[in-house]
């Protein structure tokens, strides 16, 4: 993983979570708790962007897998969200699988993925 991959990763993440945090401020539908579950993805995301854009691979490594399991949970919430529309559960699962992605194969979300991503 390299940090220049990572710098990338992080703002394609930070887009993505942002276009997330736009879809939710717009919708008094959801539930609290999907709000409180993609908030503390941003706090965990700001938490560890400097471990990922570092050049340390076990810091990194941790990092990545500690905004995943945030990742991992605000999927699920925005998924079970009967309020949530499909642009926010789209916007949340877009933020998921950058860092999901970037875990599994060490790079940006591939160019045929995004290219179809609506939010890209």
């Amino acid at each position: 993983m390299t940090t220049s991959t990572a710098n990338r990763v992080c703002d394609q993440l930070e887009s993505r979570l942002t276009a997330a945090e736009v879809e939710l401020a717009a919708d008094n539908t959801v539930s609290p708790v999907l709000m409180a579950v993609v908030a503390e993805f941003r706090r965990k995301f700001a938490k560890t962007r400097p471990s990922l854009e570092g050049d340390g691979a076990p810091e990194q490594r941790e990092a990545v897998v500690e905004l995943e399991q945030a990742a991992d949970s605000a999927k699920r919430a925005a998924l079970a969200d009967p309020g949530a529309s499909d642009r926010i559960k789209l916007a949340v699962v877009s933020a998921h699988d950058s860092i999901c992605w970037f875990k599994a194969t060490g790079n940006l979300l591939d160019r045929a993925y995004a290219e179809s991503d609506p939010l890209a």
